[in-house]
């Protein structure tokens, strides 16, 4: 009965702990669906394998009918096809076959959240078939406590690299997944020592290894989040994308027609971007593959009708048009995309055609767009404006353009250290169109030749839009912002977007990941180039750059705000040394007050107008000094005690007493000859002292603490009095 039971444990631990590892995908799926077909294949062996088991040669049955049971399961679980009698057909044998090849590949070629149907529905089924086909009849029929372990952790290897970049709740996962996985072991454990009678251990160490197991991983998570995940490995996916490098980033001009679409529910300001260009080449800006700085997901992947964004935000309803003068692969899109769908008609661009970067917001069509698509989709807009204190990202190397060294020699007036970066791009754009001429004409020359020699090189700045962009892109990327540059248009009155509204901009990475663009006009050049004329000289850029400066010094600059005072920094060892010798400065000083606060307070004691005041006074003056000279002795004690532990002024003690506690106040010679007797005896206590202690009595402010702390707690018992008095005045109205 025993055993029977350690059975269905055993079995119910295979289930769980795949149901935690299949969940890793939870991110990479619409809806749960995914989860139950994984599980469906898990639970369908442990019972073969329970069954099994009771039988002669159990293992043989039980590898036979689980391996025979793998396509008519996958087919009827994965892909929906029982087929007649629950028997595949040949066509569905070949897709689950061919399918688990293929599945893994279709699966990380496609951007988070995948439908859950279809091929891609193999991924759960095969990682739950193949974990639990060995793990299910080692936990049954074995008693090995790490046999089905084995196959659980090479389960959730093959899973992690199949899931997306940084999963959701994964500390809790990982804590929940080896807090069931060592459990189970140490309780298999356990029960194999129970059963040949050499226990070595107890069920309350088992439970305090895994408790510790838990906390130990859960402070981990906390105290050292992994935040760096760029150096996880992931699958990279089938790369059925053409070459995006060679896609043209503008639709080819027609002359017969140049409407290019019509767009509505686009937002008031925004424009919609066609191509996004995020590496330069050494020659020109094209996009790129893999994008630089996105940490592995910036590549033009499949999508399903909903897709997860990066960056929460407002979100937008977009539907699109074409008309028949465009031309090109890329799809109109703004913001991060959320939705997708295309208006059904067979033989035009489907959902399947659409390769979409999530780094770039980007997506192009596989074959070329069909001018009869039409097409609706959901995006968050997102946030377009920014100032100089909003902090930009650090651009990793591949975002700093390294093929764009060349302008580095031009850019040395802008790359101004004590400048954010930021301000010294918006420095750079304020040059450009405070001095640049453009070219009304189509010119797309974007060599080092051209950006440096003959643009910011030169006196003479010329060059088209365009060039302009690219320009400023990579003047932004090599003074320290992630720059790209983006092709795309404002859609016009109605929604009509035609070839000339075509137009590209810059955009540049916050430090909360997001692109922000600046806008084409605030570099742009201010003065077009007349047929026959020639360009006025711009201005030296390091004159240029000091003049803006020296204004901006003033505060009348809303963008660039240099520091008024440069800053010197000091060694810290000199910072130290310097707060060291402020301390002592300052100990030094209080110390030698010490004996001026000493005479005020015995002056002050001497004038009081109290008849008391001199007993009390005059015997505290004794006790003060000989707090100071380093022989205390008990406030709480009396007056006699405290006289008999000094050796000293017994007889004033009693006379104190005698005074205080008189039934009539004694004259005031009395009392002024008591404080005399007082400053005698505290004379001669100091006199009988070492000269140390003589010396250093005078700077000891033990006295003077003491007395604060009498005062402080006389003024609590004061206010605690008052506040008992008031009560019972209140309870006896």
């Amino acid at each position: 009965m025993r055993r029977e039971q350690g059975s269905m444990v055993d079995a119910v631990a295979v289930v769980v702990a795949l149901a935690m590892i299949l969940s890793i995908l939870d991110d990479s799926f619409v809806g749960r669906s995914y989860l139950v077909v994984g599980l469906v294949p898990v639970v369908l062996l442990v019972s073969l394998a329970l069954a099994a088991r009771r039988v002669h040669e159990g293992g043989w049955w039980y590898s036979l009918v689980g391996l025979a049971g793998f396509v008519p399961v996958g087919a009827w679980a994965a892909l929906r096809e029982p087929g007649p009698w629950l028997f595949p057909t040949l066509r569905t044998v070949s897709r689950v076959l061919v399918g688990s090849v293929d599945a893994p590949l279709t699966l990380v070629s496609t951007v988070p959240p995948v439908e859950s149907s279809g091929q891609v529905m193999l991924v759960p089924y095969l990682i739950g078939f193949l974990a639990a086909f060995p793990a299910a009849w080692f936990a049954v029929a074995t008693t090995r406590p790490l046999a089905p372990v084995v196959p659980l952790l090479a389960g959730l290897a093959a899973t992690i690299p199949l899931g997306v970049l940084a999963p959701s709740l994964m500390v809790a996962r990982a804590v929940l997944v080896t807090m069931v996985l060592l459990g189970w072991a140490a309780v298999r454990a356990r029960r194999h020592e129970a059963s040949v009678g050499a226990s070595r251990g107890s069920g309350t160490a088992a439970a305090v290894a895994v408790a510790m197991v838990v906390v130990v991983s859960a402070f981990a998570g906390l105290v050292v989040p992994d935040s760096d995940v760029s150096d996880r490995v992931l699958l990279s996916g089938r790369n059925d994308t053409p070459l995006v490098a060679d896609t043209p980033v503008l639709p080819v001009p027609r002359t017969d027609d140049i409407r290019l679409f019509k767009a509505s529910g686009v937002p008031d300001g925004r424009r919609l971007r066609l191509a996004v260009l995020d590496l330069y080449n050494g020659e020109a800006w094209i996009p790129a593959e893999s994008s630089p700085g996105s940490d592995g997901y910036g590549t033009f992947k499949r999508v399903s009708s909903d897709v997860a964004a990066l960056h929460p935000g407002a979100t937008a309803v977009v539907r699109v048009k074409f008309r028949p003068g465009y031309s090109s692969d890329w799809l109109p899109m703004l913001g991060e995309l959320t939705n997708l769908d295309f208006d059904f008609n067979p033989g035009r661009t489907d959902v399947g055609d659409v390769r979409y970067n999530q780094a770039t917001a980007s997506a192009l069509v596989l074959g070329g767009v069909d001018v009869r698509d039409e097409y609706r989709f959901e995006s968050v807009v997102g946030d377009v404006t920014f100032t100089r204190r909003d902090p930009t990202r650090e651009p990793t190397e591949e975002q700093r353009q390294p093929d764009g060294t060349f302008l580095d020699e031009y850019l040395q007036p802008f790359d101004r250290q004590e400048l954010l970066p930021l301000e010294r791009v918006l420095l750079l754009a304020r040059y450009l169109q405070s001095h640049g001429t453009v070219r009304v004409t189509e010119a797309f020359d974007q060599s080092p030749d051209m950006l440096g020699h003959r643009m910011l090189g030169s006196q003479r700045m010329t060059g088209t839009a365009f060039q302009y962009s690219a320009l400023m892109a990579l003047g932004a990327s090599r003074l320290g912002v992630a720059a790209r540059l983006v092709t795309g248009a404002e859609p016009g009155r109605g929604g009509l977007v035609d070839y000339g509204d075509l137009t590209s901009w810059v955009e540049l990475q916050f430090e909360d990941g997001t692109w922000r663009p600046l806008d084409l006009e605030r570099y742009l050049g201010s003065r077009v180039l007349e047929e026959g004329a020639e360009t006025a000289p711009a201005p030296d850029p390091a004159e240029f750059v000091q003049e803006q400066l020296d204004q901006a010094s003033k505060g009348r600059d809303r963008e660039i705000r240099p520091p008024s005072v440069p800053s010197e920094s000091r060694p810290a060892w000199q910072v130290a040394l310097g707060v060291v010798a402020a301390t002592a400065a300052l100990g030094l000083v209080a110390l030698l007050l010490v004996p001026l606060v000493k005479a005020l307070r015995r002056a002050r004691r001497g004038r009081t107008s109290s008849w008391s005041g001199p007993y009390v006074n005059g015997w505290q003056e004794v006790l003060d000094a000989a707090l100071d000279l380093g022989t205390p002795v008990p406030d709480d004690w009396s007056r006699v005690a405290q006289a008999t532990s000094l050796g000293v002024g017994r007889g004033l003690a009693q006379q104190a007493d005698a005074a205080v506690f008189a039934p009539v106040a004694p004259p005031a010679e009395e009392g002024r000859a008591f404080w005399d007797a007082c400053q005698q005896v505290r004379g001669e206590l100091v006199a009988e002292a070492s000269r140390r202690r003589r010396v250093w009595s005078s700077f000891n402010p033990s006295s003077l603490m003491a007395g604060w702390a009498r005062g402080r707690r006389s003024a609590q018992q004061v206010r605690h009095e008052d506040r008992r008095a008031r009560r019972q005045q209140a309870a006896g109205a």
